[in-house]
């Protein structure tokens, strides 16, 4: 590494740590006034909104990461910049694309590294406040004892296939249950029940129609209750459960696929798991438009109107990829291209700014 990519990194680690602290102090204050009124109406300790701002903070760490990025650029170009340090660079045959590759490399990096860490600390973290507003942040002291879940999906062995609509893990009794069995990608047989019980360490199911799919033909029965074994307790049900919303890649990835074998419109969640991967690309986005902006924003003699304009850029791609997902959602785009179409025009339009802006 040559001095110059020295010099230029470690002005840039300064200020991108710098700002992360400033954004998570921020996002602490506001979310902090915002919740106070909560944390008082549930009598929650000391500790407990420790332990709630524990595993919040990753969270506030992951979105500050694109805005850090952007605000370490911009100053730190700014600063060869308005020191004349640019301009001595340019007189040694060192070009703009010169200085900015290695910003780039760290974007890109910056960029893998947000996804992994959302995917390692960050949906890990989330998954444990939302256990914990179940727990401790609910209406009433029933519901703090019994939560349900609902529509829960559950892979068993042997190829069965576990669905509750909706689950009270305060007395262990859930509605509406369906266990189906899929052989080769084939479903061979299939429980519709009313309720399903824990009770005496065993399952059970009431008002239950029976199916089996044999040679292209369906034998059907009726039991008022049956005892069926699982292989797995309540604990473990509810532990499998995860909110969409809060599950890693591969977890999403499985649940698609689970979704997917049973038949339902697993549309939304494709989104969802290409868009993981499409909004930790920003920090390089943010990277390619801060280099060019800075030396547009040199002609004027100042960076502040390169951060306004930096800002405006990165709300906007925001804008973009979220409607982007929108139409995703609503099936006017394939998964994929609704969040990652987004990427592609700004990486051309960052293309196009850097080949214009000053070298």
């Amino acid at each position: 590494m040559k001095i110059l990519d020295k010099y230029l990194l470690k002005n840039y680690f300064a200020n991108f740590l710098g700002a992360v602290i400033v954004f998570i102090s921020i996002f602490l204050l506001v979310d902090l006034v915002e919740k106070i009124d909560n944390f008082l109406d549930y009598d929650l300790t000391f500790l407990q909104v420790l332990y709630y701002y524990f595993y919040t903070i990753p969270w506030f760490i992951h979105i500050s990461i694109p805005m850090s990025a952007l605000i370490a650029v911009v100053f730190s170009l700014g600063k060869l910049i308005k020191f004349k340090e640019f301009v001595a660079l340019k007189s040694s045959g060192i070009s703009l694309y010169r200085v900015g590759t290695p910003l780039l490399i760290v974007g890109l990096l910056t960029s893998i590294f947000a996804f992994e860490f959302e995917d390692m600390v960050v949906v890990p973290a989330r998954q444990k406040i939302s256990e914990f507003e179940r727990e401790y942040m609910t209406r009433s002291y029933k519901k703090r004892r019994e939560v349900i879940q609902r529509d829960i999906y559950v892979q068993l062995e042997n190829g069965l296939i576990l669905i509750v609509r909706s689950y009270n893990t305060g007395t262990n009794h859930g509605k509406f249950a369906t266990i189906q069995k899929i052989d080769d990608g084939i479903l061979s047989m299939r429980y519709d029940a009313q309720n399903i019980y824990w009770k005496n360490e065993k399952w059970i199911l009431t008002e239950i129609q029976k199916r089996n799919f044999e040679n292209s033909k369906e034998e059907y029965s009726f039991n008022d209750s049956l005892t069926i074994e699982l292989g797995i307790k309540p604990e473990d049900l509810v532990q499998k459960n995860i909110d969409p919303e809060n599950m890693t890649y591969l977890q999403l990835k499985s649940f698609i696929k689970k979704l997917e074998n049973l038949g339902i419109n697993s549309t939304k969640w494709k989104v969802n798991l290409y868009f993981k991967t499409a909004l930790n690309f920003t920090s390089f986005i943010v990277i390619l438009f801060g280099i060019s902006i800075v030396t547009f924003q040199s002609r004027s003699g100042g960076s502040g109107a390169g951060i306004a304009i930096s800002l405006m850029v990165i709300f906007i791609y925001y804008g973009v990829v979220m409607f982007g997902k929108i139409l995703g959602i609503e099936g006017q785009l394939a998964p994929f291209i609704s969040v990652w179409i987004p990427n592609f025009i700004f990486l051309f339009l960052g293309g196009v700014l850097l080949l214009g802006a000053k070298k």
